[in-house]
């Protein structure tokens, strides 16, 4: 069944969306239709291109190739459940909210453990403490602080509320601070005239995926 699902402001200006054929990028939208609470739907080419384009001459091999372009853009992944291959749409909880009693429809990637789910959090104010290095561990409280040193410097009501939800996904998927995060974060935060207002930490997160992939493709082979 079809569901109404958010579109957040700045996903236009995602890099990886920007890098997608233009319908590589409304298939992308059309799986957050039909996907389950936690961003899961079947991969099946034919039963995607009746759902999303029922009326355009596509053929189930080119929603095949888009589904890939999605895969390569690091949108969407793809996995295995009893010989049954599923697609699942990446940081999905950053773009929808998922309930306490949402129950997966499509069983889950086995190697990628359900989190708990987070109440949302009020946005935190500029002059709110960072958090002691005893509460959490120095990675953590590191990352906190530079990021959060950051955005009170470039944005007027500083951190926003999903700052530490973000940076838990930073740290959690290996991404460098100084090398990925930082300069995603100043290039989407700060005020430009070619940008004009922040993006915001979704399009840093898109703009620090792209960071990320290129340090790792310019790494040498077994490093």
């Amino acid at each position: 069944m079809a569901r109404d699902r958010k579109l957040p402001c700045d996903f236009w200006t995602w890099e990886a969306v920007i890098d997608c054929a233009a319908m590589t990028r409304l298939l992308f939208l059309g799986l957050w239709n039909f996907a389950d609470s936690f961003g899961v739907l079947p991969l099946r080419p034919r039963t995607i291109r009746l759902q999303v384009f029922p009326g355009d001459p596509l053929d189930d091999t080119a929603v095949r190739a888009m589904i890939d372009e999605l895969v390569t853009r690091g949108l969407v992944r793809i996995y295995g459940v009893d010989e049954a291959e599923y697609l699942e749409v990446v940081d999905w909880r950053q773009i929808q909210r998922v309930g306490k009693r949402a129950r997966r429809r499509y069983p889950g990637d086995p190697s990628r453990p359900d989190p708990v789910p987070e109440p949302v959090q009020a946005a935190v104010p500029a002059a709110a403490p960072e958090p002691p290095p005893s509460a959490v561990s120095t990675v953590v409280a590191t990352w906190r602080q530079v990021i959060g040193r950051s955005l009170r410097r470039m944005l007027p009501n500083g951190p926003p509320g999903d700052t530490e939800q973000w940076i838990d996904h930073w740290i959690g998927e290996g991404y460098d601070l100084a090398s990925d995060v930082l300069p995603a974060i100043s290039l989407a935060c700060r005020p430009s005239p070619d940008l004009g207002a922040p993006l915001g930490l979704a399009a840093a997160a898109a703009f620090a995926e792209a960071n990320r992939a290129r340090r790792l493709a310019a790494a040498p082979p077994g490093t």
